[in-house]
C-alpha cells in the first residue's frame, strides 16, 4: 500500500490515513496499535522509516530496501487489476457490410496496409485474428487477443472500410 500511495505522492504518509485506506478496503477493522506495531517490525527490518510530524502525528515512508520489496509486489497487483478489468471488459462492435469503391490506407499496431475489407474472426478454439483483404483480393491473418482484434477493427471501421464479424477464417 505504501508504494501505491507513494507512487501517487511521494514522501511519509501519517498512519492514521493508512488506517482509514485500510479501514476502506478490508473485511476486518483495522486497529491503529496493531498497525503502528507492524511499522515497527518493518522498520526493524529495514523497510520503512518511521518519522513524526510537527504535530507529533506519527508517519511513516519507504526505504530504498522497502521499495525495492514494494514496488514489485505493486506493480504485480496492478497487473492483475488489469487482468481483472480485460476479463470483464465488454466490446460492442458496429458492421458496416457495403463494399468500399476503393482500398484505404491504414496502420493497425506497427504495420500499414492498404485494405479493401476486414472481418473479427473467431474460431472454434476460441483464438482471434482480423481476417484483412488487400486491394488485390489477397487475404491474411493478423492474430491477436480478442481485445486487439477488436481495436484493429474499430480502427478499419472508423476508415470507413466494409467490416464483419465471422466464425472461422474465410477460405476462397
Amino acid at each position: 500500500m505504501l508504494a501505491a500511495l507513494d507512487a501517487k505522492r511521494p514522501g511519509p504518509v501519517a498512519t492514521r490515513d493508512i488506517e482509514r485506506v485500510l479501514a476502506q478496503g478490508g473485511d476486518a477493522p483495522v486497529y491503529g496499535p496493531n498497525l503502528r506495531a507492524s511499522c515497527r517490525r518493518m522498520e526493524v527490518a529495514g523497510w520503512l522509516r518511521t518519522l513524526r510530524a510537527p504535530n507529533l502525528q506519527l508517519a511513516v515512508e519507504l526505504t530504498d530496501a522497502g521499495r525495492k520489496i514494494a514496488e514489485p509486489l505493486y506493480q504485480e497487483a496492478l497487473d492483475a487489476e488489469t487482468a481483472r478489468q480485460r476479463q470483464t471488459e465488454v466490446r460492442c462492435l458496429p458492421l458496416r457490410q457495403t463494399a468500399a469503391s476503393d482500398a484505404v490506407a491504414l496502420q493497425l499496431g506497427d504495420e500499414h496496409y492498404t485494405l479493401r475489407e476486414a472481418a473479427y474472426v473467431v474460431r472454434l478454439n476460441g483464438t482471434t485474428c482480423l481476417q484483412l483483404t488487400d486491394a488485390c483480393g489477397i487475404r491474411q491473418m493478423k492474430e491477436g487477443d480478442p481485445l486487439q482484434v477488436a481495436d484493429w477493427y474499430q480502427a478499419c471501421f472508423d476508415a470507413g472500410l466494409p467490416v464483419t464479424i465471422q466464425v472461422n477464417e474465410s477460405r476462397d
